[in-house]
């Protein structure tokens, strides 16, 4: 896989972890660290690709995620911009790499006072189309 396609990659996990964040209508503080750790710990070392100015290519997770977040889009909206991307891309999706946008999505979701129902929702929706 291309630097370009991770990237792209990265930019629509950024995405779905809006979207997760922002299912139950707002989105705390501790989703946002949450968020971060997964960019640092999980993605950063999944491959080496950086951008123009040597930038990790994982943090685009983070920059989309907050413009998405000044653009106060709905969670719908952006769930449904990643399922877009996921079965644009399905080929490229590894088991592996599925997995763990899962348990990156479970994690933010269980960052403020557990998974809720709208999160739980978009949990499984993720899954159906996922794994």
């Amino acid at each position: 896989m291309t630097a370009h396609f991770y990237k792209k990659l990265y930019k629509n996990i950024g995405v779905l972890l809006y979207a997760i964040a922002k299912a139950d209508g707002q989105i705390q503080d501790k989703e946002i660290k949450v968020i971060h750790r997964i960019v640092v710990e999980d993605l950063a070392p999944l491959e080496e690709s950086v951008d123009n100015f040597g930038t990790d290519a994982a943090f685009f997770a983070e920059f989309e995620f907050e413009i998405l977040q000044d653009r106060d889009i709905s969670a719908q909206k952006a769930f449904d911009r990643f399922v877009a991307f996921a079965k644009e891309n399905q080929k490229n999706l590894s088991p592996e790499l599925r997995a763990l946008i899962v348990k990156s999505v479970e994690k933010v979701a269980a960052a403020y006072r557990g998974t809720n129902k709208a999160e739980a929702e978009m949990i499984e929706s993720l899954k159906k189309h996922l794994l």
